[in-house]
C-alpha cells in the first residue's frame, strides 16, 4: 500500500471518491475535526492536513511506522471498537476498507463506537469489499473476514445510530474483470486491477467515467460498496430515525 496508494487507478479512484464527496456534502470540511480510523500507511491522513486537528488511528504497528514516514504525527495506535476519545469528538469519520478485516472482532459494535465518536449531525464515510463470492486468494492476502451486499450495509447502519445519505456500489464498469480475475483464478494473487504503465492508466480513465457517473445515481453492483451516513440527534422524532436519504 505505501508504494501504490498515491498512484495506483484503484486507490487514486477511492481518494478522490472520498474528497469529492466531502466537498459535496460538507464544504468547510478543511475547517472540521476529521477522523480516520483505520489509516493504514497514511495517504488520505496525509491530503486531509490540518495536522493539529485531524486524527488517524490504526491497529497495525506496522501502518502508525508508515504513517510516520509520510512526515504524520497525528497517529495513535487504536482498536476502531474501543476509540480513545470522548464523546462527540469529531464532525466527520472516514473509514475506509477497515470493517471487512478479521482483526475487526465485531462489525456493528464498531459502527456504533464510530457514532459515538462522532458530534450529532456528524457524517460517516464507508467503503467495504463488496459480494462474497468474489472472496479471492488476495483477501486472503488482506485478512478479509467478510464481503458485503447493500442490504447488509443498510441494516448495520440504520441499527447502530445512523441516517444514510447515499449508499452505492461502485468499481462497476470493471466488475466483469473482477469476476474473471477472482472467480476463474485468472490472476495468480486473486487480484483484479494488479495493473501497471498502460493498464492502469486505462483503468484510470475508466474509474473517472465512472465517478462521474456517480454524482448523479447509484450504481446496481460493483467490487465495493461506499456509503455515507449522518448521525442521528438523539432528539429527533422516532419517526424520523428510520429515514434514508439517496
Amino acid at each position: 500500500m505505501f508504494r501504490v496508494e498515491e498512484r495506483h487507478s484503484w486507490y487514486r479512484s477511492l481518494h478522490r471518491l472520498i474528497f469529492k464527496t466531502l466537498e459535496h456534502e460538507l464544504p468547510d470540511w478543511r475547517q472540521r475535526r476529521i477522523l480516520d480510523a483505520g489509516c493504514g500507511t497514511g495517504a488520505i491522513l496525509k491530503r486531509l492536513g490540518n495536522l493539529e486537528q485531524n486524527v488517524g488511528v490504526d491497529l497495525a504497528p506496522a501502518a502508525i511506522a508508515f504513517c510516520r514516514r509520510r512526515g504524520l504525527d497525528n497517529v495513535r495506535e487504536a482498536d476502531i471498537c474501543a476509540l480513545p476519545f470522548a464523546d462527540d469528538s469529531f464532525d466527520t469519520v472516514i473509514c475506509s476498507s477497515v470493517l471487512y478485516h478479521k482483526w475487526v472482532n465485531n462489525v456493528a459494535g464498531a459502527v456504533r463506537e464510530l457514532c459515538r465518536v462522532l458530534r450529532p449531525n456528524g457524517l460517516l464515510l464507508i467503503n467495504l469489499p463488496a459480494f462474497r463470492f468474489l472472496h479471492s486468494a488476495h483477501d486472503e492476502a488482506v485478512m478479509t473476514a467478510q464481503r458485503f451486499r447493500k442490504k447488509e450495509v443498510r441494516a448495520l447502519l440504520l441499527e447502530n445510530g445512523f441516517i444514510i445519505r447515499r449508499l452505492t456500489y461502485w468499481t462497476t464498469l470493471l466488475f466483469p474483470l473482477a469476476v474473471v480475475a477472482r472467480t476463474l483464478h485468472k490472476s495468480k494473487q486473486g487480484r483484479d486491477f494488479d495493473a501497471g504503465g498502460f493498464r492502469n492508466a486505462l483503468f484510470g480513465k475508466i474509474m473517472s467515467f465512472e465517478l462521474a457517473l456517480l454524482k448523479s445515481s447509484a450504481l446496481p453492483f460493483g467490487v465495493a460498496l461506499f456509503a455515507v451516513a449522518e448521525k442521528l440527534r438523539t432528539d429527533k422524532p422516532a419517526a424520523n430515525q428510520g429515514r434514508q436519504m439517496r
